[in-house]
């Protein structure tokens, strides 16, 4: 039977949404059964061939673009999630059936929030509702509409499928602060970060990223981080403030949820500056790209 979100706080939704998506792994295929065969016994097939992973840039402005570039998809996918639970709250969409689950997705020109289920024998997934974020056409809602364009069916259902996985996760520093699991497509694997909720009562929390790497379709795991660095606040900026800075434990690139709290923050304070121990880098809204500067004693 269909039914209607509770009502809760926007922050508690969009957990219950990212964090409890699914609670066990996805079940996979078992190996064929052997076969007494004349001559001796088939072996099983062994696993297939890991795919090429993203390639690690050997420059210090290629690793914070690619750091970088994690960060503000992340912030894209969570505001996306932000969005469609807010047309959802406000009757945009109707009732949400129990067997949806949402997946957002970047087409290239926007960020789409999808209502779908995977389907036994389907590579993709049934597509039920889509919710962009798209001006005041259509029958939008605070800038948001429901839309019937044409979506990847099979990238939104190896989105679901890697957010289940992500889902079935016990989340680290779930104690200390808000945790959810971010899914980001690479070129031939899907990423699924840990990164903690941005804005929480005055505080920022960063720190605590880690990391899965699956396969392209999400079907399986192919690799995890293991350890992460510690979970630490930043204090919000002060209203009127002009700038803010984040000071990172990292030695020459900041983190990823250093990242993504400092584009986080540029809602609030026309300029951040993330400082690790050699270097200092600036964003502002005006100029919307980073500036980088080493400081005193940086090695090269």
């Amino acid at each position: 039977m269909p039914r209607s979100l509770p009502s809760v706080s926007p922050r508690a939704l969009l957990c219950a949404l990212l964090c409890a998506v699914v609670c066990a792994l996805l079940s996979v295929a078992a190996p064929p059964a052997l076969h007494a065969q004349r001559g001796g016994s088939k072996k099983p097939p062994g696993p297939p061939p890991l795919p090429d992973l993203p390639k690690v840039p050997s420059t210090q402005t290629g690793l914070f673009a690619e750091r970088d570039r994690r960060a503000a998809e992340a912030l894209g996918y969570v505001r996306c999630v932000e969005r469609t639970v807010g047309a959802v709250r406000a009757g945009l969409v109707g009732t949400i059936a129990s067997t949806w689950e949402l997946a957002c997705v970047n087409t290239g020109r926007e960020w789409r929030g999808v209502y779908g289920e995977i389907t036994a024998g389907m590579p993709g997934a049934a597509v039920r509702v889509q919710v962009a974020a798209r001006g005041a056409a259509g029958a939008a809602v605070r800038g948001v509409a429901v839309v019937t364009d044409e979506v990847d069916t099979t990238l939104v259902g190896a989105v679901l499928r890697a957010q289940r996985r992500g889902a079935s996760v016990p989340l680290r520093g779930r104690d200390v602060t808000p945790f959810v699991p971010v899914v980001l497509p690479q070129e031939n694997i899907m990423e699924v970060w840990f990164l903690p909720l941005p804005g929480t009562a005055g505080r920022v929390a960063v720190g605590g990223d880690s990391v899965i790497q699956m396969a392209k379709d999400g079907s399986r795991e192919l690799g995890h981080s293991r350890s992460s660095p510690a979970i630490r606040f930043v204090t919000a900026p002060a209203a009127n403030a002009r700038t803010l800075t984040i000071a990172s434990v990292e030695e020459r690139i900041p983190l990823v949820s250093e990242l993504f709290a400092a584009r986080e923050l540029l809602t609030q304070v026309p300029e951040v500056r993330v400082r690790t121990r050699q270097f200092e880098s600036v964003l502002t809204r005006a100029r919307g790209t980073w500036v980088h500067t080493a400081l005193p004693g940086a090695t090269p």
